[in-house]
């Protein structure tokens, strides 16, 4: 009797502390861990009939018309909310553009940059199936063009802007890859472009371009799912809460982009045909700091530089950026493993103008808004996927009395992030 009533007590004891010291349920992994998943992969973008434009041949402007371009991308990704969206980065190999060349013109360019995109799926991805979406895209559109009775020691100026074109088309998803056709409809594809320091051509592009991409899908938390790995994960939690290490320091890396927000005063003032040339970089993003685990924030420093130019018509401009500060952010929720945060920046700056060789510098402090989200299961991992979005308002340098703008959008998509000594603890 005493042996039973020992049993009963120790089974009764035992479920008591499982209940008590169980983080993560079968339930709560099982439905997290299919939140999100990564893809990576490429595709073809191809702006289907060209468009029209116009050149000076004998001081006379004359209409030109020009054909299609075809850009291979790179392209990164995250499908969220359990198959009903797609995040997304795709990354020209302008190298491997192809653009039919008009008679008369030395150069044309028509270059579609760094895409950032969403595309919303109403019926979810899953396997053997076939799916419609929806989306819109942010990405860097830049049009140059060189006549060959008119060239410049130093080339011609850009024309640039931040299009936001609408796509629809539909995905066919296999057991590892996502196969997708497209169509995007650019609404911004009338602008002006200057072909001499004072005069302008009317150029029109087709606001239709056609998409077709394969992208591999990784699902690597599935094996979170099975009431083994449950079990594991709570002991691991346990086991890095003994030993404090659910804080933890952490570094990261990832690219990230710079996407001009306003333009500057200085190129409207003294370079007109400078003024509609859209600022955009690629980065490196470094970050290290500490993960506190009780109050859920972050606190890091970070790095980033990021330069860009302009040239055409004898001139040329350069500017240059170096970023270094700290930042603090507070995670909001944790929605199935989507982990919102936002906070603040403050960096020292040191900003640089070169124009046609004369150099303007100047260091200050600067205020910036931080923001993105995590994709993070549990405290347990010993690394994540960071979003990371920083804008620093009304970031210049002063040059001869105007603005030279650097308040950039900083769009980072995928960051990779590690926690130091997790394991080793483990």
């Amino acid at each position: 009797m005493r042996v039973a009533c020992f049993i009963i007590y120790f089974l009764v004891s035992l479920g008591l502390y499982a209940q008590q010291d169980s983080v993560y349920t079968k339930e709560y992994l099982d439905k997290s861990t299919r939140f999100a998943w990564l893809t990576f992969g490429g595709d073809l973008n191809y702006l289907i009939t060209g468009g029209n434009t116009q050149q000076l041949l004998n001081s006379t402007k004359q209409n030109t018309a020009f054909g299609g371009t075809l850009m291979p991308r790179l392209t990164i990704g995250g499908i969220h909310f359990w198959g009903h969206a797609d995040f997304y980065v795709s990354f020209p190999l302008s190298f491997l553009t192809y653009q039919n060349m008009p008679v008369g013109l030395q150069e044309l360019e028509v270059y579609q940059g760094v895409e950032t995109g969403a595309r919303i799926y109403p019926l979810k991805l899953k396997p053997q199936s076939l799916r419609p979406f929806v989306g819109i895209s942010f990405r860097r559109f830049r049009f140059a063009q060189e006549s060959e009775e008119r060239i410049s020691n130093n080339g011609v100026p850009s024309y640039g802007r931040f299009t936001h074109p609408v796509q629809f088309g539909l995905t066919y998803t296999s057991n590892k890859w996502h196969v997708s056709a497209s169509a995007y409809y650019n609404y911004q594809n009338n602008f002006s472009y200057y072909i001499a320091p004072d005069q302008t051509a009317n150029v029109e592009l087709n606001p239709l371009s056609v998409n077709l991409s394969l992208l591999r899908y990784i699902d690597s938390d599935r094996n979170m799912r099975n009431p083994r790995a449950v079990g594991q994960v709570n002991k691991i939690h346990q086991i890095l809460k003994a030993k404090n290490r659910l804080s933890a320091w952490f570094f990261g890396i990832g690219p990230s982009s710079a996407l001009q927000i306003s333009k500057s005063s200085y190129l409207r003032q003294n370079f007109p045909f400078y003024y509609d040339d859209f600022s955009a970089a690629i980065l490196p993003d470094f970050s290290f700091g500490r993960y506190f685990f009780g109050p859920d924030l972050n606190v890091n420093l970070t790095y980033r530089t990021y330069g860009d130019k302009y040239e055409g018509f004898n001139n040329e401009i350069r500017k240059r950026r170096h970023s270094v500060g700290v930042e603090s952010v507070k995670f909001l929720f944790n929605w199935l493993g989507f982990v919102p945060f936002a906070g603040a920046s403050l960096t020292y700056e040191h900003l640089k103008t070169a124009a046609n060789g004369v150099d303007y510098q100047e260091n200050k402090l600067a205020l910036g808004l931080v923001f993105g989200w995590d994709i993070r299961v549990t405290h347990t991992g010993n690394s994540l996927l960071r979003t990371n979005l920083r804008y620093y308002p009304n970031l210049h340098i002063n040059v001869e009395g105007e603005k030279m703008m650097f308040d950039h959008l900083e769009f980072n998509f995928i960051q990779w992030v590690h926690f130091i000594g997790r394991k080793k603890a483990l």
